[in-house]
């Protein structure tokens, strides 16, 4: 496949998309012929930093094209770039905005078109420290008791834009038996109401379960003026034509959002202070097995578990990794391509960086680091 330059800057796309040493261009990806898949795919386009600090650039460019197509980006935008590396399975469209672009954040959302056994719509969003290229992530921003209060919040608003429209749909129905509507009208009022009863009784029955989950997978999206937290739909595909709710969405002020901050929350979120983070889950992380440099990437899980992925210089595409963090020591196994262990990864965790081996053929030592 090549990358295409598009002719437009993100700002002209946006509406004002540029801060102080920060530009976003937008890249068109154009798959080779021969592997086009077999369902409709309209164009995919990526956002491509340059900054006065290139460092920082190449770090928010490589969590991005990581996050996006399991792999690193390209050192710079070209009109036409080889990149036969990129994990294209499934996406049949990708579009991008730049909610937020100054001083302190930066804020990309992906819209884009997934398929598999069918084809789903769906956002996600990448914001970012500009002071390091970080991406943000809500288990450094929010405080426990923070995130416990908000999850809180969008369970109650779940619950109450159920109980609404159930409320709707039972006024709708009447209605539509007074008026002595056709059976298939009133058969698919009925079952509205009834998959909307379901989604609201499952809320109820799993509403501690559902405390306990952190926010940590769910969408954020850091705006210019507030945060927007949007939490999945209760239907499946199957049922999506019966969710009238689909995805619930709280748009927060970051002045309400305080009690529930971190010192580096406040920072990133209310310009308060001077924290940072020293996590490196979700990071891009920098650092070498033996002699040779790699790029890792990996995301631990609420139970411990961790996945992710590193690049090194023999490789064209990443090698994969599995494991389980338990307190400050990390375990992982190196997988191949069909899921088998080729190697041993044993780390230690600490501020902003890791140490260990790695323990294949010949055990190597490992060290990798994070701004």
């Amino acid at each position: 496949m090549r990358l295409a330059l598009f002719p437009l800057l993100a700002t002209l796309l946006t509406g004002g998309a540029r801060a102080a040493e920060l530009t976003v261009t937008s890249l068109t990806v154009i798959p080779k012929p021969e592997t086009e898949p077999g369902y409709p795919q309209e164009a995919i386009r990526m956002p491509f930093i340059t900054h006065g600090n290139p460092d920082l650039a190449a770090r928010i460019n490589d969590r991005l094209f990581i996050s996006r197509f399991k792999a690193r980006a390209p050192a710079k935008a070209e009109p036409q770039l080889s990149a036969p590396e990129f994990d294209l399975a499934g996406l049949a469209r990708q579009t991008f905005a730049v909610t937020r672009n100054d001083a302190r954040l930066l804020t990309i959302r992906f819209d884009a078109e997934g398929c598999g056994a069918y084809c789903e719509t769906y956002s996600v969003a990448y914001s970012f420290d500009l002071r390091t290229g970080r991406l943000l992530t809500s288990q450094e921003l929010f405080t426990p008791a923070g995130v416990r209060t908000l999850t809180r919040r969008m369970h109650q608003e779940k619950q109450r834009r159920y109980r609404a429209q159930i409320a709707q749909t039972e006024k709708e129905l009447k209605a539509a038996r007074k008026k002595k509507a056709d059976d298939a009208t009133l058969a698919d009022l009925a079952e509205r109401i009834d998959f909307n009863r379901e989604c609201l009784s499952r809320l109820e029955e799993n509403e501690e379960e559902t405390l306990r989950w952190s926010a940590v997978h769910d969408r954020w999206e850091f705006k210019s003026g507030n945060a927007v937290w949007t939490d999945d739909r209760c239907s499946n595909h199957a049922m999506r034509a019966l969710d009238d709710v689909g995805p619930v969405s709280l748009t927060l002020p970051y002045p309400a959002l305080r009690p529930h901050l971190t010192a580096y929350g406040k920072r990133m979120l209310l310009g308060e202070g001077q924290a940072s983070s020293s996590d490196v889950f979700g990071q891009v992380l920098h650092g070498l097995i033996g002699e040779s440099p790699i790029v890792l990437v990996m995301e631990k899980a609420d139970d411990g578990s961790v996945s992710g992925m590193y690049f090194d210089k023999n490789h064209l595409k990443p090698l994969l990794l599995s494991g389980q963090v338990t307190g400050g020591k990390l375990e992982m196994q190196e997988l191949d391509a069909d899921g088998n262990p080729t190697a041993n990864v044993r780390l230690e965790l600490g501020d902003k960086h890791l140490s260990g081996d790695w323990v294949g053929n010949t055990p190597l030592p490992m060290k990798l680091s994070v701004p």
